[in-house]
Order: structure tokens, then C-alpha cells, then sequence
């Protein structure tokens, strides 16, 4: 327990604890959340943390009141806000108003500035919890259809209890993600506070935000109580969670094409027409672009990052699953073998054999870079970052000092900034698209894989001759990863520990856990045809739901690059024709100096370059539930405005 947590509940605590109940269904979702503070601690702390904010925003609206409300009469505010006379002359103004406004005013701004970041803060605090639920039930369901799986199929192999087959499934968190936490903590329960499992199951039926497995954990508390047959009801629930998973993901695919649309109605073709709104309007009564400004480089950044963010939420993709972590496990052949304790000498020696393991490991990325970058593509970046930050801070000094205004400044630095870019993200964009190829060429074989591989060993031949003999088939990239699994079956002798292997050479969620289930077991009984058969059909069905919305979402990808092209098109063409052809000589508002067509036209550059960016980041997270994958529609994007407005204007 911090400071904080504990002066916030001695300040505010049995004010709480006498309204505990309007609070019950926020004590829900703190538990649902896996938040670790009881809710008269946690909305304590949540007041007493929007006190001080908002008491920090309001000294700071003070002290900008303080100038800002300097010298303001209640004449000037009539004027500013066109106040009619009529009512001024109805109203009179107090004379202590009068010959204090401008501390009033402030303070006025002070109260109003420490109530909205108070209350701002208040709900944020407060819609943590429920939003880390929801986040934690979507993860869940997510990975519901393979947990039970795993679940029905190590039950099926026999040999194990559904105690032992929920601590094992427990294990493998970066496979089933929340769902491996969620039996965790059952074991946890049962190992940790001594209860017995229909009691943990209970427990956990209670603290889940997710209702398939609360209606998972119920169904096993009855089977576990009346000694019914588990087998049959674990394939029942797979059965029904694949068929979830079905309908799940054609709502899904709606909630996105709704969202494509909403897009591109508020987000490419609103920033549009507005600003030739603001455009006209300028014309009209010669002011600055004010408006533009805060539309090219506030609105249209800003709104696409909050779209990117609330899309992200909305869709609820699969939970991004942790790479596992092997570790060397020291041999137990010679257990009864006594060893001398280890001196001074061996520990620094030990240090020098971990230091010199950790620098062969940079040696390699340094010596084999490409092998590296395809390894890992965000390998890239330690390349091109330095390179990109290079290149601008040379040009940047080399066209220094800049004395001119921004339009100037900007004219100069655009294109530095435009290669600036390129040199920065190109690179990774390569090796990034080239491991999607390779996952996506990988995973398009491993249900056939799988399903030869259950054929085979369905005859009576051995898993490991099973593997060997599909190895010689035609299986596109897979082969020569499976070559290799041959290859070290006959090599160390152990099937498990080869599949393991295998599972982290490819590093793909599908292969991950089919090869997991596989080898987990082939540990507990030998007729795994069964098995093979059901995680075959497990990743044909993932398989093919991925093709589903690569198909599906193709369609708005496609319709946003239409999209942006008609926002290129007519920015285009108001920078290109309309403003030149106003320019100074056809209207004489224009040449009284409000009117400065090379800020408009930098402005609609701007715009359109931002736009692209933004359109393309959008049309990856919706294309392949992934950003990254957006980067190379957002530089097609900005490279069609950038030749469009540096070559034809």
C-alpha cells in the first residue's frame, strides 16, 4: 500500500464505507479487472488524486487568467462578443463588478479550469477498471475455441485429471493469453489457499468478465460435483465455442465495415468540405487561416489517432501473445554426484561466460544484420533511425539560420522531411513485409501439414516416422522447417523437445499452438491420431477466418484509397487553379494583403500529406489488425501528394 492509497482512505474512507452500496457493481468490476484494491481504497484514492490535479489546473488558470483577463472592462466585452445594446442598456453593470472584472474573471477561470480537470480526472480514474474488463473479456473469448480444445484433447489422451490438464494449460500464457491466467489462478486457489476445486471453480466463475467461461467453469462444477463424463462435455463446449467463434467473427467484419465507413464520412470527407468552407469564408472577409491551421495540423492528426485508438478497443483483436522464454535446464543424470561449492574463481568466471555469451549475441546482429532484420524486423529501425536523424540535422544546419517566417521554413524543410521519412521507415517496411509473407505462406500450409500428418500416423506408424515421411512432400515453405524438426528428432532422440524447437522457429500463434498440443500429447498417451485430426481442424478454421477478412476488408482498404485520391484531387485542385486564378488581380480583397497564396498552398500540402498518413495507418489496422502493416500504404499515400503538389505546382 502506498503513501497516496493510505492518506487518500484516511481522508475520504468512511465516507465511502457509509455509501458502500452504490459502489457494488464497480466492486464487481475491480475484481473483474484483477485490480488488487478494495473500492473504498480505490475511489479514494481516485478523489484524492482529481483533487490535486484539479488544484494544480486551477492555479495554472489563475496564473494564465492573471494575463490573459488583464485590462478587459465590460466595454471590451461587449464588443468582443457583439452584445446588443439593448441589452446593455437593460443591464447595468455592479460597480464592484466593474472595477474588479478582470479578478473576477480570473478567478472564475481558476474555479471553472479546477472543475472540469477534477471531474475529467474523476472519470478517468473510475473508467479504468470497467475498460480493463471489457479488455480482459475480449481477450478471453478470443481464445476461448483453442483453450477448450486443449483441454477436451489432453482430456481425451487419458492419464490426466482436469486439475492436472488446467495447472498444465496454465502454462502456456503466451499461447492462450488471459484464458492461461484465468486457470492460474484456479491452481493458485487450490496449491496457494488450500480450497478444493469446486470451490476455486466457483471463485472463478464469480471474479470472470467473461461469460463463455463463466459458463465453461459452471458446466465443470456440475460435472465435478455429479461425476459426469468430462470428455464429452469438453468436446460439446469446443464445438459450440468454434461455432461462436463463427458468428463472432462476421460481427466482427460488420463492426468494421461500419467503422470504415464512419472513417471516411467524419474523417477524410468532413477535413474536406470544411476546409473549403474555411477557404470561402476567408475570401469573403479577408482574415488569416487561422481555422486552417488548427484543422491541418490539430483536427486531422488528432482525429485519426483517436479513430486508430477507439478502433482498437471497438474490434477487439486477439490479445498480442508474449514470446516464451527458453531457458537452459541443467541435466539430472548424475544427481547423486556430489559438487564442490563454487569458489570466488568460478563465479567471475561464470560472469566472464554470460558476458561473453551476451557479446557474441551483438556480434551476431552486427555481423549478419540481414539475417537479424529478418529475424526481427524492428531490428531495422537501429539502422535507419540514425541515418534518417543524420541526414535532417545536416540539412537542417546546413539551411540555417532560418529567420524567415514559417511558410519559408517549412518550404525549405518539407522535402528534407519527406526523405527524412522514407530513409526511416522503408527499410523496416521491407523486412516487416516480408515476415507477414513468411507467416502468411507458413500458416497456409500448416493445416494440410496436419492434416497428412493425421492420415499418416492414422495407419499405425510412429508420430516421428509420421513426420519424416510428410517431410518429403510438397509442403512450400514449411519443408525445410520440417527437414530440420527430421533432422533433430535423429539427432537427440526426443520427439517433445523437437516440436518445441520447431514451434520456435516458425514464432507464429496457429503453429504455436497446434505443435504445442501435439507434443504436450504425445508426453501422456501414444494414439494421438485423434489429437492431430482436432488441431488440424482447429487451424483450418483460423485459417480460414483470416482469409475471411482479408477478403472482406480488401473491399474498404480499397474504398479509403478511392477515398483519399477524391481528397487529393480537389485539394489539388483548389491550391492549383482555384486560389491562382483569385489571386490579387480578380478580386481586390485579395490584394489588400489578407490573402498570401503560398501559405494557403503550403496548408493544403499539409493537409493532404497528413491525411495520406493517416489514411494508410487506418487501412493496415483494418486490412491486417495491424499498424505496422499500414506504414507502406501511408507512404504510397504521402509519395502520390508529394509528387502531386512538388512536380505539377
Amino acid at each position: 500500500m502506498s503513501v497516496i492509497t493510505t492518506v487518500a482512505f484516511r481522508i475520504f474512507g468512511e465516507k465511502i464505507l457509509e455509501r458502500e452500496e452504490k459502489f457494488a457493481l464497480f466492486r464487481i468490476k475491480l475484481r473483474q479487472a484483477q485490480i488488487p484494491l478494495p473500492v473504498e481504497q480505490y475511489v479514494s484514492t481516485a478523489i484524492l488524486f482529481s483533487l490535486l490535479t484539479g488544484i494544480f489546473g486551477g492555479l495554472v488558470g489563475l496564473v494564465v487568467g492573471r494575463y490573459l483577463f488583464r485590462g478587459v472592462t465590460p466595454e471590451s466585452i461587449v464588443s468582443a462578443f457583439g452584445i446588443s445594446h439593448r441589452v446593455t442598456r437593460a443591464v447595468e453593470t455592479p460597480t464592484f463588478i466593474e472595477s474588479h472584472l478582470p479578478i473576477i474573471l480570473t478567478v472564475m477561470g481558476g474555479l471553472i479550469l479546477f472543475s472540469i480537470i477534477a471531474a475529467f480526472t474523476y472519470g478517468l480514474i473510475m473508467a479504468y477498471p470497467p475498460m480493463k474488463a471489457d479488455s480482459r473479456k475480449r481477450a478471453i473469448n478470443a481464445t476461448m475455441p483453442h483453450a477448450t480444445a486443449f483441454l477436451y484433447v489432453m482430456q481425451r489422451g487419458g492419464g490426466m485429471t482436469i486439475y492436472e490438464i488446467m495447472k498444465s494449460l496454465s502454462k502456456y500464457s503466451h499461447l492462450y493469453g488471459t484464458t492461461s491466467r484465468e486457470f492460474g489462478n484456479i491452481v493458485r486457489d487450490i496449491e496457494y489457499f488450500g480450497k478444493d476445486l469446486q470451490d476455486s471453480l466457483w471463485d472463478a466463475a464469480d471474479r470472470t468478465p467473461s461469460e463463455q467461461f463463466k459458463d465453461l467453469v459452471d458446466g465443470l462444477i456440475s460435472i465435478v460435483s455429479s461425476g459426469g463424463d468430462i470428455t464429452l462435455y469438453l468436446k460439446n463446449k469446443t464445438d459450440v465455442y468454434k461455432s461462436n467463434a463463427n458468428k463472432e467473427h462476421k460481427r466482427f467484419l460488420e463492426t468494421l465495415g461500419l467503422l470504415a465507413e464512419v472513417y471516411i464520412t467524419v474523417f477524410v470527407v468532413g477535413p474536406l468540405f470544411l476546409m473549403v468552407i474555411l477557404v470561402v469564408m476567408n475570401m469573403i472577409d479577408n482574415g488569416g487561416p487561422t481555422q486552417l491551421y488548427i484543422l491541418v495540423y490539430g483536427a486531422i492528426p488528432f482525429g485519426t489517432m483517436i479513430f486508430l485508438i477507439f478502433l482498437d478497443m471497438l474490434t477487439g483483436d486477439a490479445e498480442k501473445m508474449p514470446e516464451e522464454k527458453i531457458s537452459a535446464t541443467r541435466p539430472d543424470s548424475f544427481s547423486d554426484v556430489r559438487v564442490r561449492p563454487a569458489t570466488e574463481e568460478d563465479e567471475e568466471l561464470l560472469q566472464k561466460m554470460e558476458f561473453f555469451e551476451k557479446f557474441s549475441r551483438i556480434k551476431n546482429v552486427l555481423l549478419h544484420p540481414i539475417r537479424a532484420m529478418l529475424d526481427r524486423p524492428v531490428y531495422a529501425f537501429i539502422v535507419s533511425a540514425p541515418v534518417a536523424l543524420g541526414y535532417f540535422v545536416s540539412a537542417y544546419l546546413k539551411h540555417g539560420p532560418y529567420n524567415s517566417g514559417f511558410v519559408e521554413t517549412a518550404s525549405i524543410l518539407d522535402d528534407y522531411i519527406y526523405a527524412t521519412i522514407l530513409i526511416l521507415f522503408i527499410p523496416y517496411i521491407i523486412f516487416h513485409e516480408l515476415e507477414v509473407r513468411r507467416i502468411r505462406q507458413i500458416e497456409d500450409q500448416v493445416p494440410e501439414f496436419l492434416k497428412r500428418l493425421a492420415s499418416i500416423n492414422g495407419t499405425g506408424i510412429l508420430l516421428a516416422d509420421a513426420i519424416a515421411i510428410t517431410a518429403q512432400s510438397n509442403m512450400g515453405r514449411l519443408k525445410s522447417e520440417i527437414k530440420a524438426t527430421v533432422a533433430d528428432i535423429r539427432w537427440n532422440s526426443n520427439l517433445v523437445e523437437a516440436l518445441k524447437r520447431f514451434e520456435a522457429r516458425i514464432r507464429t500463434n496457429m503453429t504455436r499452438r497446434s505443435l504445442t498440443l501435439i507434443a504436450k500429447a504425445s508426453e501422456s498417451t501414444g494414439d494421438i491420431h485423434q489429437v492431430i485430426s482436432t488441431v488440424a481442424d482447429d487451424a483450418d478454421i483460423e485459417k480460414n477466418l483470416n482469409k475471411e477478412r482479408s477478403a472482406e476488408m480488401f473491399i474498404y482498404v480499397f474504398i479509403i484509397f478511392i477515398t483519399f485520391c477524391v481528397f487529393l484531387v480537389i485539394v489539388y485542385v483548389l491550391a492549383a487553379f482555384f486560389l491562382p486564378a483569385l489571386d490579387g488581380s480578380s478580386n481586390p480583397a485579395m490584394s489588400m494583403g489578407g490573402f498570401n497564396l503560398e501559405e494557403y498552398t503550403l496548408l493544403f500540402f499539409h493537409a493532404a500529406i497528413l491525411q495520406g498518413f493517416g489514411s494508410g495507418l487506418v487501412a493496415g489496422k483494418m486490412g491486417s489488425a495491424n499498424i505496422s502493416s499500414g506504414l507502406k500504404h501511408s507512404l504510397a499515400m504521402v509519395t502520390v501528394s508529394y509528387i502531386l503538389f512538388v512536380v505539377f505546382i
